[in-house]
């Protein structure tokens, strides 16, 4: 099977039979956004037309899904009842290309699975700082195509130092999603040294899944190897390394698209602060940040302990008004992180 990686933003259409990710794009049209690569498997015979972009011929050993077709149809396998899979591996080792992958094969059954997203630095399902989860109906190339129904607020995009926080808010959304899908995906952010594998342990027992796939080759198998799940190995993606302009074009568009347009003025005393997990007072949070750096930041809102959607402060007084696109909420989580001059800086 020839593989042809497409990095965006490009348009590419297929002029014969090809597939994506597991799924028939044979005489259709896909985007791909920038910062992304995607392999396209076209059949014998098929041109693909590619505008914009970069293109190169990839080892199907390392790119695509025939390294993958195995170990989908293992896991699928498994789908007669309830199911949990869990991914983990390094930054760029394919987690989130395996997701889509994963999904597409199952609603190709009929089995129309729930992806939770849990790399709270830089996700497919909600902005950095935020955990998402959504229920796929309809097979997809790109992961930010779906509408995540759910949300869950951490307030860093790192989990190193918030690692029990993430795993607590991770098995929060798993806990909230459990009835709408007989298949989970789980996928994990990339930290994996320094404590990166004691984590993803914990977050393996919080989270309890059937099956945990380790990808690529960072010592995880080891750590997660006893358990009350079946553990499975899997070949990493590397055709497809984002550059650091990649990440911060891709986190900034996260942002930006999850903020929305609109703004919304409250008063201080109607509002509830909170953060990682804490009531607290804006004289408490001033503490932490100057009442200065605070505008700016980003933050998750919420109604009735429920996260609702995403914005970014832009003053506070008596009144604290916020660039967002909700307009119901009565809590504001807040965060580590300010968005200023199309820039992200971390508050502490």
């Amino acid at each position: 099977m020839k593989v042809i990686m497409v990095r965006g933003p490009a348009t590419v259409r297929a002029e014969g039979a090809c597939s994506l990710l597991g799924m028939d794009i044979s005489g259709k049209t896909v985007q791909v956004r920038a910062g992304r690569a995607l392999p396209f498997e076209p059949a014998h015979g098929c041109i693909l037309h590619v505008q914009g972009g970069e293109t190169w011929d990839a080892d199907p050993a390392s790119a695509g899904t025939t390294m993958w077709t195995r170990l989908a149809e293992r896991i699928l396998g498994m789908a007669g009842r309830r199911l949990v899979v869990m991914l983990v591996g390094g930054t760029d080792t394919g987690k989130s290309t395996l997701s889509t992958y994963l999904a597409n094969v199952a609603i190709g059954r009929d089995i129309f699975p729930c992806i939770i997203d849990g790399d709270i630095g830089q996700g497919d399902l909600a902005p950095p700082a935020a955990i998402g989860a959504a229920l796929v109906c309809q097979q997809v190339a790109d992961l930010r195509d779906v509408p995540a129904g759910y949300y869950e607020f951490v307030g860093s995009v790192t989990p190193s130092g918030s690692e029990r926080l993430v795993a607590g808010r991770m098995r929060s959304i798993f806990q909230r999603t459990r009835k709408i899908s007989s298949m989970h995906i789980i996928n994990t952010d990339g930290y994996v040294a320094d404590g990166g594998a004691t984590y993803k342990r914990m977050l393996a027992r919080a989270l309890r899944p059937d099956v945990i796939v380790c990808i690529g080759r960072d010592g995880l198998a080891s750590a997660l190897a006893r358990g009350p799940w079946v553990l499975l190995r899997a070949r990493s993606s590397g055709q497809a390394a984002k550059t650091r302009s990649d990440r911060v074009g891709r986190r900034m568009d996260q942002f930006t698209r999850h903020v929305g347009e609109g703004s919304a003025t409250v008063q201080q005393d109607r509002i509830r602060l909170v953060y990682r997990e804490r009531p607290t007072t804006l004289l408490r949070a001033a503490s932490l940040f100057a009442p200065s750096s605070m505008e700016g930041m980003f933050v998750g809102l919420g109604r009735r302990g429920t996260v609702t959607g995403f914005g970014v402060i832009e003053s506070i007084g008596d009144e604290m008004r916020i660039r967002t696109g909700v307009r119901d909420f009565d809590t504001v989580y807040l965060s580590n992180i300010a968005l200023r001059g199309g820039m992200e800086e971390r508050l502490s």
